[in-house]
């Protein structure tokens, strides 16, 4: 899994997946629902994260590329624990929290040191899978029960936008890794 999350390429089309799918599914929300575009705003806001951590990465700042996946993370963490409000699907929601607040904590306890941590990336991994699993299959039980093709095409959407969004922050963090190894290996040692 190392050298898919390592890929500029992957990355690149993970971050079009996430800005394309997920302004898709606001968009048809917005028009469907907008008495509640407030609510759509946190939505924004991780839209606005990944594109810069995208630009961050390009412009090799590694301070901004680490504060947006901290902001990405919360603002994700955030909309998770909105939907133990929602009164449906309770346990769902709270395997979501569960699984935010995992890779938001292994986050930062990746960039609180200046050592590689490959245990710690694949973890990050495999909770990305867990989270696009659970995501997709929420959103093809709700296909599913749509009926309509039309009504349907902003939740295909925001699979692909959500797991578009979670791995660009895998990717990040896969890459930061991959550089701290290559840097143990030359025999620099953090402090």
């Amino acid at each position: 899994m190392k050298k898919i999350f390592t890929n500029d390429k992957f990355f690149l089309a993970m971050v079009l997946c996430a800005v394309l799918g997920e302004l898709i599914f606001l968009g048809f929300q917005v028009f469907v629902h907008p008495e509640y575009v407030i609510s759509y705003l946190s939505l924004l806001i991780r839209i606005g994260c990944v594109a810069v951590l995208y630009s961050s990465y390009r412009k090799h700042s590694k301070n901004v590329m680490k504060g947006m996946m901290g902001a990405l993370l919360m603002a994700q963490l955030l909309t998770s624990l909105s939907y133990l409000s929602s009164g449906d699907a309770v346990g769902r929601a709270l395997v979501y929290v569960v699984l935010n607040a995992a890779l938001f904590v292994v986050h930062f306890i990746i960039n609180s040191d200046h050592h590689s941590s490959p245990a710690l990336i694949r973890v990050n991994q495999v909770l990305f899978l867990l989270m696009a699993i659970l995501n997709t299959v929420t959103e093809v039980v709700d296909i599913s029960r749509i009926g309509s093709f039309t009504a349907a095409i902003p939740l295909i959407a925001d699979i692909f936008g959500f797991i578009g969004m979670m791995a660009a922050v895998v990717c990040v963090e896969s890459r930061l890794d991959a550089y701290r190894i290559e840097r143990e290996a030359k025999g620099y040692v953090a402090k």
